[in-house]
């Protein structure tokens, strides 16, 4: 097993209704190998929030060695307005606000949109778009991230 598929299954079951483990990444940076561990809750995640986890994991993983004595920098960061939305609990975050849309392929001649996110089921994606609902099946979805304007 890789090692943030290591870490993420040591940690995922510590995390508590509140704030959620999204992703778990081992990666390198200019400056050696990070750790990174994605949280995220429906209010938004705080500093604190990120103290609260890495204090959380960090006997875990003092206890797990998943790097096996190899040095790295654990961070713990939100998941960002920048990444894709995963989980049914983070699309309720974003039901009536705007999210950006990609598709595999073009549906009613659209591939990329900004739409107001309604809801979705186990096959479609709603979203509200020009006044108008307009459906996605979710296997047509590339991702949906959440919009940001400047």
């Amino acid at each position: 097993m890789k090692v943030a598929e290591i870490v993420r299954e040591a940690i995922e079951p510590k995390f508590n209704k509140d704030i959620k483990l999204v992703d778990v990444e081992y990666v390198k940076k200019v400056d050696g190998m990070h750790l990174i561990v994605y949280i995220d809750k429906l209010t938004g995640v705080s500093l604190d929030d990120c103290v609260e986890v890495n204090n959380m994991i960090e006997p875990i993983l003092d206890d797990l060695n998943p790097t096996e004595d190899q040095k790295y920098t654990l961070d713990v960061s939100s998941w960002g307005l920048d990444k894709p939305l995963k989980y049914d609990w983070q699309f309720k975050k974003y039901v009536g606000k705007l999210v950006d849309v990609k598709l595999y392929r073009k549906v009613e001649g659209k591939k990329e949109f900004t739409a107001t996110y309604i809801s979705q089921d186990e096959n479609k994606y709603q979203f509200k778009l020009n006044d108008e609902v307009f459906e996605v099946s979710i296997s047509d979805v590339a991702y949906v991230i959440p919009h940001v304007e400047f």
